[in-house]
């Protein structure tokens, strides 16, 4: 969330793009972030799963 309060106070960071763009980007960036920070978390083995579906 801090990224997208530094672009909010500094919209020159993308004013190169176009404004429908910027539409479309602004909302991607938590999503984005929040992808990537649960991909790399670390995952925990789920012993009580049967062996199939671990």
């Amino acid at each position: 969330m801090a990224i997208l309060q530094v672009v909010a106070d500094d919209p020159s960071l993308i004013s190169l793009l176009p404004d429908w763009v910027e539409a479309i980007v602004m909302p991607l960036v938590p999503t984005g972030l929040a992808a990537l920070a649960g991909y790399k978390a670390k995952h925990t083995p789920r012993p009580d799963l049967p062996a199939n579906l671990r």
